[in-house]
């Protein structure tokens, strides 16, 4: 393994325990076994160490969901999509709970969720639309509140399988799915 990705993998680890503006570069370094030169020569600051890490998980997260919301129908899209939050959180839960932790007050951070989950609203409103709904603009945004509100509610809790599916679950039942 590299040095840059010790520091990546160190800097993840801490940023999820402690959050980003409590973690130090000097922490970093001793918990990569680097110093924090090194940390520098790679990504220049903190915040642009930061954002590479963001950026990768963002990238994961897309590869990850992409064969799952790829060619459906505008019922399995949703149904899909309702799933959402524990297929990301399953995938890399590093990396989610870390972004539970900063998201409110880091724009790097909430500029790259909202960038992940905009196609996601265009979707959902043209599949809401095509099932009839009157107001498929509102269904896609409630909808992407609620997967929001999941998605952070699992990286903060460690629930069994049967819940998380029995919260799917009934979601899916509200939606006829």
């Amino acid at each position: 393994m590299s040095k840059k990705q010790d520091i990546l993998d160190a800097a993840l680890k801490l940023f999820t325990e402690n959050g980003a503006r409590a973690t130090s570069t000097k922490s970093i370094a001793s918990e990569a076994e680097t110093s924090e030169a090194l940390i520098f020569k790679h990504f220049g600051s903190k915040d642009n160490l930061l954002e590479e890490i963001i950026k990768k998980g963002y990238q994961a997260a897309a590869k990850t969901t992409s064969p799952y919301l790829i060619g459906q129908t505008p019922k399995e899209y949703i149904a899909k999509m309702i799933e959402l939050p524990i297929i990301l959180t399953k995938s890399n839960p590093d990396f989610w709970r870390m972004q539970y932790k900063i998201i409110a007050l880091n724009l790097i951070s909430s500029r790259y969720h909202d960038i992940f989950m905009r196609p996601c609203f265009e979707k959902l409103t043209i599949s809401f639309e095509k099932l009839g709904y009157k107001q498929p603009a509102l269904e896609a945004e409630l909808l992407l509140i609620h997967i929001d509100g999941v998605w952070k509610y699992l990286a903060a809790h460690a629930l069994d399988s049967e819940r998380e599916n029995a919260l799917i679950s009934t979601m899916k039942e509200k939606y006829n799915l």
